[in-house]
């Protein structure tokens, strides 16, 4: 069994979660779910998380939280079948003072209106296993050290500034990325990232404006950072790829009102300098993209309905692998029973374009008092060039425990 990732931080953040004078009390959940996936050599996975946090008032103006947790995955494949991966997840300080918030440390922001792709939400990377297995993106969602700083002028107008000194990329399984179901980047030849030199040029930045006009939620945002993933390039000389990840500037907005009884919800993001695989050779262009959906939501008795549309634009003249128009249909349907102790998730991603599609359902029990069992079933479609079609092989069928504390 591999033991991956303990660095010495990792250790002290631990054990200052479990021996500090201040933790009066831990929350948290252990939880385990078995996968099964028909399509790739009846492939079978175990995978299980313990997750400790605890959450310090020190005064009505400082609120420290932390949480740490060890994920552990073992499968019947013949090579590196097993892992186990501590980490610290989030552990911050939170100063609430008049007319200004302060938060410094390594954390989560959450920023955009849409539910599972939300455009403007750029400073945490994803993890894409968790994308598609858990249906939440604030589940795959990964934190990355920050200062944010936020001054605010009563109920109606907040600013927000954010610095992220270090990039952290995105992972398409932080447990097992080399031989994950959900990683669709192969190459035969040996891949050599270029990760952003840890620098002030290469620092993340942004700001996020949000107001009340009337009834209407609004923001506006700019974000200058790193894709999560990089743009490939062949190496000839050095027999190799080159995996690089571009510099880009992100200008967005949202809105959000309630119409009745209908929530309605728009977001949309500029981007600039972003990079694209050539379609005819293995290099990449950089070039412009605009991504902008709408959603609507609604409660109906035990019943609630999610709807998103997005559209996404490359801005660019080259010949590229993606398709230069997109258009995703978003929709999440929960129907909740036995006074909520029985919950039915319905949940699809299709794109238009691609005729691809990504279905899952969810069945959900409450066994006992703090116990969920979840039964699941995803199922993906497509013969196209997206991602979704790329998963195609990834169909699964799964069976989660989780008790919470």
């Amino acid at each position: 069994m591999n033991i991956k990732g303990i660095k010495l931080s990792t250790l002290f953040l631990w054990f200052i979660l479990l021996f500090n004078p201040f933790a009066f009390s831990f929350g948290g959940d252990f939880q385990t779910k078995g996968l099964f996936y028909p399509d790739r050599e009846e492939l079978f996975e175990i995978r299980s998380s313990l997750l400790l946090e605890n959450k310090v008032d020190f005064k009505s103006w400082l609120i420290f939280y932390q949480s740490c947790s060890i994920e552990g995955i073992f499968s019947n494949k013949k090579e590196d079948n097993n892992e186990v991966f501590p980490k610290v997840r989030d552990t911050d300080l939170n100063f609430y003072f008049p007319a200004i918030d302060v938060k410094i440390g390594y954390s989560k922001v959450f920023w955009g209106k849409l539910d599972y792709i939300s455009p403007v939400d750029m400073l945490n990377p994803l993890d894409v296993t968790k994308l598609f297995l858990e249906g939440e993106r604030k589940e795959a969602k990964l934190s990355v050290p920050l200062l944010m700083v936020s001054p605010y002028w009563g109920r109606e107008y907040r600013l927000d500034f954010v610095l992220v000194p270090f990039f952290k990329k995105g992972t398409y399984d932080e447990l097992k990325e080399k031989n994950s179901p959900f990683d669709p980047v192969f190459f035969p030849l040996p891949v050599e990232e270029d990760l952003p030199l840890e620098n002030i040029k290469n620092m993340e930045y942004g700001s996020r404006f949000s107001g009340i006009f009337g009834e209407i939620d609004w923001s506006l945002y700019y974000f200058r950072g790193f894709g999560d993933f990089p743009s490939y390039c062949l190496d000839i000389d050095l027999n190799k790829i080159n995996a690089v990840y571009f510099q880009n500037d992100m200008f967005g907005y949202d809105f959000e009102l309630v119409w009745g009884k209908w929530g309605i919800r728009g977001e949309g993001a500029l981007f600039a300098g972003v990079g694209f695989q050539d379609k005819n050779s293995l290099n990449y262009h950089k070039g412009d993209s605009f991504t902008g959906g709408l959603g609507l939501d609604r409660t109906f008795g035990d019943n609630y309905v999610n709807f998103n549309l997005l559209y996404k634009k490359i801005l660019i003249d080259e010949v590229i692998e993606e398709r230069k128009d997109e258009v995703t249909m978003v929709a999440n349907i929960e129907r909740k029973f036995s006074y909520e102790k029985k919950i039915l998730k319905l949940f699809s991603m299709y794109n238009l374009i691609d005729d691809s599609c990504f279905l899952k359902g969810t069945f959900s029990i409450n066994c006992r008092e703090n116990l969920w069992t979840d039964l699941s079933a995803g199922f993906f479609t497509g013969e196209g060039e997206d991602n979704l079609s790329k998963f195609k092989n990834n169909d699964f069928f799964s069976i989660k425990f989780k008790y919470s504390f």
